[in-house]
């Protein structure tokens, strides 16, 4: 049986602001979520903002900061997105040890390493990463394959969820789904295979299957309505989607967050948050019955 992976928090890449050193936040974000302030990291490239769910997950709207030595962006695991923003990469947690944890994954990760960085208040926060298989952090199949964190510091030091930081005017609770489209169906079954040692047997069917992970924190009612957050993988199909899978042969987005319906006929309604100047690879609410 699979270890019950929970979804920990999903990566948005955002320029960044010169201002500040952190991300520069889109108007539709400020508008729809509650920002809970991050840091820098300790490797001082890269900076964050979060938003905190109520399902325990969170978005890291992450940048890397203006004066990051072009070296270092260039080897980081991140960097293809340095001039992509939009969606990056996606991240599990569990109730193992790191050690526990790669013990299960010595064929797809590397070996955990600890990270940090310094709170706005000055508070350290750290961890330990175990980053999938590949050179630079697994720099090529990240946002294919998911990474995994480990608090060394109470998770709460990260991810200090209270009513205030996840309560949201869009009314969002949480992860519903996420999409990963690969450009055939040998990369399909390659990737199908790390996802049923992760998440167990999925449902399938041709070209497309769908995993649930958990969450961190259980929502009985959520979890009712809607399932997961379902972890969905598909053959790219369209011309569209084609075109999106051209460069890196994968491409992960279209996160669709549940949301409390503000009415009754408002239960079922998908709405797109990104797009003309601000496409960031998909991000939707789907308003439910909560």
């Amino acid at each position: 049986m699979a270890t019950q992976n929970a979804l920990d928090h999903l990566i948005l890449f955002l320029p960044a602001d010169p201002a500040t050193n952190l991300p520069k936040i889109p108007d539709f974000i400020t508008k729809n979520f509650t920002l809970t302030p991050g840091g820098t990291h300790a490797d001082g490239l890269t900076s964050n903002t979060l938003i905190l769910l109520a399902d325990g997950c969170y978005i890291e709207l992450i940048s890397f900061v203006p004066s990051a030595p072009p070296s270092g962006i260039s080897s980081h695991w991140w960097s293809p997105f340095a001039a992509s923003p939009g969606w990056a990469d996606w991240c599990l947690t569990n109730a193992l040890s790191p050690a526990a944890n790669y013990a299960s994954l010595t064929s797809t990760h590397q070996p955990p390493i600890h990270g940090g960085r310094k709170r706005a208040d000055g508070v350290d926060v750290k961890w330990a990463v175990t980053f999938p298989a590949g050179e630079n952090g697994g720099q090529a199949s990240r946002g294919k394959i998911p990474f995994f964190c480990h608090d060394t510091t109470p998770r709460s030091v990260r991810v200090p969820l209270t009513p205030e930081k996840t309560t949201h005017p869009s009314g969002v609770l949480g992860v519903a789904a996420l999409d990963v489209l690969v450009k055939d169906l040998a990369a399909f079954k390659e990737a199908q295979l790390v996802y049923d040692k992760l998440f167990g047997e999925p449902i399938e069917r041709e070209g497309i299957a769908e995993w649930q992970a958990t969450r961190v924190v259980p929502m009985p009612r959520l979890q009712e309505e809607v399932g997961g957050p379902w972890i969905q993988i598909r053959v790219a199909r369209s011309e569209e989607e084609k075109e999106r899978v051209r460069e890196r042969g994968f491409w992960f987005g279209r996160v669709v967050l549940a949301a409390k319906a503000p009415e009754r006929n408002d239960i079922g309604k998908k709405v797109r948050l990104d797009g003309g100047g601000d496409d960031l690879r998909g991000l939707w609410i789907e308003y439910v019955d909560v």
